[in-house]
Parts: structure tokens; C-alpha cells; sequence
């Protein structure tokens, strides 16, 4: 199998305008205005809730390595305990594969799915009880609509 190299760390933040500015003036990061986004249906594992969700993020325009910053809210995965660094995001071209095999594995706990209002997967977190390392596994279909976000803070 190929490595799968991570394009991005997310940042669980409790004030995402004083987070930007410190990582600005700590490594010269620039960011993106933060975007509210709904997830139509957000299965959290860890809040053992499931339905739709709002999330407010920007994301790097300095890279390759992005850095995605995340508003805490709520209980589970998002929760304020959590802030700090959250997760390490890679692409994935099967995700319903990767979910079945993430599912299957007595090492992993898959923590939180994202769902696409026409019921495809858009990310899954999935934490390793070995390595104690969240990531992110992102569906890669849309990758060149994310990434024009990246660069540019627009859709």
C-alpha cells in the first residue's frame, strides 16, 4: 500500500481570530476568513449523537502543509476539552471502503463520520488505540474544490 501523506493538521481552537493571529505571528501562516459549514448529517460516536451540525473553520492559505483551525463547541469531538492539535488529514479515494476496514479494526475507534446530504461519505475520524493518532480521512472526489478553498477562501 502507498503511504498516504498527510496535506493538512486540524487545530482545535477556543477563539479561531486570536488562533490565526498567533500562528501568523508565530510561523507566518496566513488564513482564510472563517466559514460556517453544515454537515447535513454528523454521526459523533463520541457524543453518541448523530443529525446535522454547523462547524466554523478556516483553513491555511500558507502551505503545502495546511493548517485547518476549528471552533470547539459542543460535546464530542469538537468538545473544548479536545483543543489543542486534533487530527492529522489525509485524502482517500475509497472512502466506504475505508470506513469498512476502519470499522472492522479491533486497534481503531472510529470517533465521528461526515455525510453528504445525497448519503456519501464526506470524512471520517478515526483514532488508533496504538499510536493514540486522530485522523482525518477525507474523500478526495472534491479535492480540487478544496483546494481551490485553500488558496483562495472561496468555493
Amino acid at each position: 500500500m502507498a503511504a498516504q501523506i498527510p496535506y493538512h493538521s486540524g487545530i482545535l481552537v477556543d477563539d479561531l481570530g486570536k488562533a490565526m493571529a498567533g500562528l501568523n505571528g508565530e510561523i507566518s501562516y496566513e488564513f482564510n476568513t472563517p466559514t460556517t459549514l453544515t454537515v447535513p448529517r454528523f454521526d459523533d460516536r463520541i457524543a453518541g449523537t448523530e443529525g446535522p451540525m454547523e462547524l466554523t473553520v478556516t483553513y491555511s492559505r500558507t502551505g503545502p502543509h495546511r493548517l485547518e483551525l476549528i471552533a470547539a463547541h459542543g460535546t464530542g469531538i469538537y468538545a473544548a476539552e479536545r483543543i489543542g492539535l486534533h487530527h492529522v488529514g489525509v485524502w482517500e479515494s475509497d472512502i466506504a471502503r475505508r470506513l469498512e476496514s476502519l470499522d472492522a479494526d479491533p486497534l481503531i475507534t472510529v470517533e465521528a463520520v461526515l455525510w453528504r446530504s445525497t448519503g456519501e461519505i464526506s470524512a471520517i475520524y478515526a483514532t488508533s488505540t496504538v499510536t493514540h493518532t486522530r485522523i482525518e480521512y477525507v474523500n478526495d472526489d472534491r479535492r480540487e474544490q478544496l483546494e481551490r478553498w485553500f488558496d483562495t477562501g472561496s468555493f
